[in-house]
């Protein structure tokens, strides 16, 4: 059975997957690889509380937990991801509040400052509007702390683009419902991207048999001229750039991902 659910913006995308998100990432590898990272970030900005902004299932903000946080928020416009976290921290005892709310509007949701927010994993990307990106940077500012810092990930749309490189590599996952495969590819247009996303299911059973469904939802390629630009028309100076949480250099040409801190001048 082949089944296409086309153009679903942002929220209604992850919403679709809410219960399979978890599923496509290789979390335990992703974030031991991610952990001297953080740590060091934490530690040069004195971070003592975080607002993580499109935090789908919570991972990242699970994991801050363990980083001896005092205080720790998720957003999401995606209610049903959003629902998700909730219930694992209900579950697990975590003391990190969930919030269902669009970046655009992040201040209509949330009144409290914080040393560190976080846009993680290409969530600068569903803006899609240049008014719009300014206007997430502008209330991103708003909760911030005095000495406050943005951290954001995405990926690197300058070599992306520059290579026309297309795909991710497929992932899977086995529970006792079957087998799931995941194949992720972008279509690249003249100034948005489709993301791709195809997932595979098969109960298990002998003879092997396979449905499948296709998510689609548009991006917006930001290159980090844009970016550069959105900070310093928001009020932010660009206090260090990265080309992966490994800690290397940023390549335009090269880096895989285009992660940046800055902070309110």
């Amino acid at each position: 059975m082949n089944r296409l659910i086309k153009n679903q913006h942002g929220s209604h995308f992850y919403d679709q997957l809410a219960s399979e998100y978890d599923q496509m990432m290789d979390w335990e590898s992703r974030l031991h690889k991610e952990t001297p990272f953080f740590e060091k970030v934490l530690r040069n900005y004195d971070v003592r509380s975080i607002l993580d902004v499109g935090c789908g299932t919570g991972r990242h903000c699970f994991f801050f937990s363990t980083l001896d946080v005092d205080k720790i928020v998720g957003i999401d416009p995606a209610a049903n991801v959003v629902q998700y976290a909730q219930s694992r921290a209900q579950v697990s005892g975590a003391e990190i509040r969930f919030i269902e709310g669009a970046l655009p509007n992040l201040t209509d949701y949330v009144t409290e400052r914080f040393d560190l927010v976080c846009l993680l994993g290409n969530v600068l990307s569903n803006l899609i509007t240049y008014d719009n990106l300014e206007l997430t940077l502008k209330n991103l500012k708003r909760v911030l702390t005095p000495s406050g810092v943005i951290l954001i990930q995405m990926i690197n749309w300058d070599a992306r683009i520059a290579s026309r490189d297309r795909f991710f590599p497929p992932t899977g996952h086995t529970s006792t419902q079957g087998e799931k495969l995941f194949f992720r590819f972008f279509d690249f247009h003249d100034e948005l991207v489709t993301m791709n996303l195809v997932i595979f299911h098969s109960p298990g059973s002998q003879p092997r048999s396979w449905s499948n469904r296709i998510l689609q939802t548009k991006l917006r390629p930001w290159r980090r001229e844009i970016i550069t630009m959105a900070l310093a028309d928001t009020g932010f100076d660009l206090l260090q750039e990265y080309g992966g949480t490994d800690l290397s250099e940023y390549s335009q040409n090269e880096s895989p991902n285009y992660i940046f801190i800055a902070k309110p001048q």
